[in-house]
């Protein structure tokens, strides 16, 4: 079952919850308005011609579970917004979906207070959505997208998907084109599989810039960042590591000192019949992850409710997690390093075509066939039915087929 019904309902209760604790008491909440409600749901479906590997979303669903597999795309969501005063309001959200843990439990991924400082100029205190790529304002809400799912090359780089702490929203007209100035200010907590990933500290900009159907993001931001692994062929490796005197290896593999700098670049065209997306990301980082760049266009052609599209996208290794020279004599030793290094490497290549059908205003129909192709020393977007050792799927080719029902209501 994809949403047990016991999870539904406390995605439900947690919201009203949250919404009761923040609305204002007596007439004041009554001259303020009635809240607005809204909600979104993905019910998504994920196959492969692979029964050695697992489609996964880095950092997002934990691996496997079935065939077909629901849990990379599914997901039910619910916001709540509040206007307190003519110039302030509030906004909740909360969001079932499978984590990296293997769980449903809804979790909170907006809780913000925002407040208008100035014609154009907006400042909102709490969780808010990290804007670390073009698309991220929609990146739940899936019936804003063309595709089932972002690009995973792209949009796999850096899972963290919000941010506890401030941001500044600035909206200004230069010239022809309309400005939007985003600076940035937080913390944030993901986890995943094989342990649990923070940011600390994070600073970042945006800056987008709009003409009709055009528009240009740019965005940058610096991070201390922190990486605790805990499953097996982490511990294994680390103790062989410092066993013949490279703990200092050992060491930029999982720990609290690292960091990270991200990049990216979109731009997007729409006339309402052609729509052209692409993006550029960077990662960069001193230890524990490795230094990454992605890409992806993708171009779609509008026949009325349908809309047929195709992509391609590539993620290429800059720089391993760490490096080490291993003694030959150890080939046990060496051969586990080459695997751990494979399994932190999402980098591969992959060609999509697919459709959308619009059902109505607030419902969508999509099914895409992406054909991808792993690097040699790489997991890519996939994860192993069995052990890495034993069905190792670096430099495999997979077809994947995708199909989600997007709902807005």
């Amino acid at each position: 079952m994809i949403f047990p019904p016991l999870q539904c309902a406390r995605l439900l209760l947690l919201l009203l919850l949250l919404f009761a604790a923040f609305r204002p008491a007596g007439s004041a909440a009554a001259d303020a308005g009635t809240p607005e409600l809204s909600g979104f749901a993905t019910l998504g479906a994920v196959t492969t011609d692979r029964r050695d590997m697992w489609f996964t979303r880095s950092g997002v669903n934990y691996p496997g579970g079935g065939d077909p597999d629901f849990s990379p795309d599914s997901l039910l969501g619910l916001q709540a917004s509040l206007r307190l005063m003519a110039d302030n309001d509030i906004t909740l959200q909360a969001l079932s979906r499978e984590d990296g843990t293997n769980s449903y439990d809804p979790r909170v991924t907006l809780a913000f207070f925002r407040q208008t400082l100035a014609p154009g100029l907006s400042a909102r205190v709490g969780r808010v959505r990290a804007p670390f790529f073009m698309l991220s304002d929609s990146l739940h809400v899936n019936y804003a997208n063309p595709w089932v799912r972002p690009p995973v090359e792209v949009y796999g780089l850096n899972p963290f998907t919000d941010l506890d702490g401030i941001d500044f929203i600035y909206h200004a007209r230069i010239g022809a084109l309309d400005a939007e100035i985003h600076p940035y200010y937080g913390h944030s907590a993901i986890s995943f599989p094989q342990g649990k990933a923070r940011l600390d500290a994070t600073w970042g900009l945006n800056l987008v810039l709009t003409r009709g159907g055009f528009s240009l993001h740019l965005g940058h931001a610096d991070a201390r960042f922190r990486v605790k692994y805990r499953d097996p062929q982490h511990v294994a490796l680390a103790a062989g590591l410092a066993a013949i005197g490279l703990g200092s290896v050992a060491s930029d593999l999982s720990g609290d000192d690292g960091r990270t700098s991200f990049d990216s670049v979109g731009v997007q065209w729409d006339d309402s019949r052609w729509q052209v997306i692409g993006e550029y990301v960077r990662r960069r980082a001193d230890r524990y992850v490795t230094s990454s760049s992605a890409w992806y266009l993708s171009v779609g052609r509008r026949f009325g409710a349908f809309t047929p599209y195709v992509s391609l996208a590539r993620q290429i290794l800059d720089e391993p997690v760490a490096r080490a020279t291993i003694p030959a004599s150890m080939a046990g030793l060496e051969a586990g390093w080459k695997a751990y290094l494979a399994s932190r490497n999402n980098a591969q290549r992959s060609l999509t075509a697919g459709g959308r059908w619009d059902l109505s205003p607030t419902a969508a129909l999509k099914a895409e066939f992406t054909h991808a192709r792993l690097d040699r020393d790489a997991w890519g977007s996939y994860f192993p039915r069995d052990k890495a050792q034993l069905a190792p799927i670096e430099g495999n080719t997979a077809n994947t087929l995708s199909l989600s029902l997007d709902l807005t209501f």
